[in-house]
C-alpha cells in the first residue's frame, strides 16, 4: 500500500507544476460550472411564471404572490440539490477528452519524453480526439452500469456493504487506469490481469477518491486529480516511472 500514498504528491506536482496540465484539469470544471450558473440565472429570470401560475389558483393576489415566491425558492433549492448530485458526473463526462490528453502528457513527462507546451496545439488535439474518446467511453458503459447495479443491490443489505464499497472503489479506479490501458493498446484480458494483479492498490486508492467525491468543491477536481493519480500509479506498478 506504500505505493498508493507515494503516488499522491507526484500526481499533484504533475498538475500544478505544468501550466498546460493545470489548464486541462480546470477547463472541464469551468465549463460545467458555467452550464449550472446559466441554468440558475435562467430559472431566476423566469421566476415570475410561478407567481402567475399561483394567481390562477388563488383569488387573493397577495397570497398568490407569497405562494409564488415560496415555490420559486423551493424550485431553486431543488435545482441546487440536483447540481450537488450531478456536478461530479457532469464534470466527468465533459472532462473525458481533456483527461485523455492530461494522462498522455503526464505519462510522457514521467517516462522522460518531451511534451508540447503549445496551448493552442494542445486544445486542438483535445477537440480533434473528442469523437474517438467518447466512442471509447461509451463502449465501457455496459460493464460499468452492470457493476454499478450489482454494487447498488449489495448495498441494500448491510452485511454486503463492504463488498459493495469494494466493487465501487475498484470500478472508479478502472475508469481512470483505462486511459493508460487504451493509450498503450492493452487488450481486454491483459487489462483484467492488471486489475487482479493490482487489486489492492487500485481498490484502496479508489476508496480514497470515493470519499473525496463526497466533499464539496474538492469533488469538482476529482476527475482531473484521479486521472493524474492513476496514471502515476499505473506507471509505478509497471515499473516505468522515472523521477519527474
Amino acid at each position: 500500500m506504500k505505493v498508493v500514498f507515494n503516488s499522491f504528491p507526484i500526481a499533484l506536482r504533475m498538475i500544478f507544476k505544468n501550466p498546460i496540465n493545470l489548464m486541462l484539469a480546470l477547463f472541464p470544471t469551468l465549463i460545467a460550472l458555467s452550464l449550472y450558473v446559466f441554468t440558475i440565472v435562467a430559472i431566476l429570470k423566469n421566476s415570475d411564471y410561478l407567481g402567475v401560475m399561483a394567481q390562477s389558483y388563488l383569488p387573493n393576489q397577495d397570497t398568490a404572490g407569497w405562494v409564488g415566491k415560496i415555490l420559486t425558492a423551493l424550485f431553486v433549492l431543488f435545482i441546487f440539490l440536483i447540481m450537488s448530485w450531478t456536478f461530479v458526473l457532469m464534470v466527468g463526462i465533459i472532462s473525458a477528452p481533456f483527461n485523455s490528453m492530461l494522462s498522455a502528457r503526464i505519462e510522457k513527462i514521467l517516462i522522460g519524453k518531451n511534451v508540447d507546451n503549445d496551448k493552442k496545439r494542445t486544445l486542438k488535439e483535445v477537440f480533434t480526439g473528442v469523437g474517438q474518446t467518447f466512442k471509447d467511453e461509451f463502449q465501457k458503459i455496459f460493464l460499468i452500469v452492470l457493476l454499478t447495479i450489482i454494487a447498488f443491490i449489495l448495498n441494500l443489505f448491510p452485511f454486503f456493504y463492504p463488498l459493495g464499497a469494494f466493487i465501487l472503489a475498484t470500478l472508479l479506479a478502472v475508469q481512470f487506469v483505462d486511459y493508460s490501458w487504451s493509450r498503450n493498446n492493452i487488450c481486454f484480458f491483459d487489462c483484467l490481469k492488471d486489475v487482479f494483479r493490482n487489486i489492492i492498490p487500485y481498490s484502496g486508492a479508489g476508496l480514497i477518491f470515493l470519499i473525496m467525491i463526497t466533499v464539496p468543491i474538492i469533488n469538482s477536481m476529482v476527475p482531473a486529480f484521479a486521472t493524474s493519480y492513476f496514471t502515476v500509479l499505473w506507471l509505478q506498478r509497471q515499473n516505468k516511472l522515472k523521477s519527474p
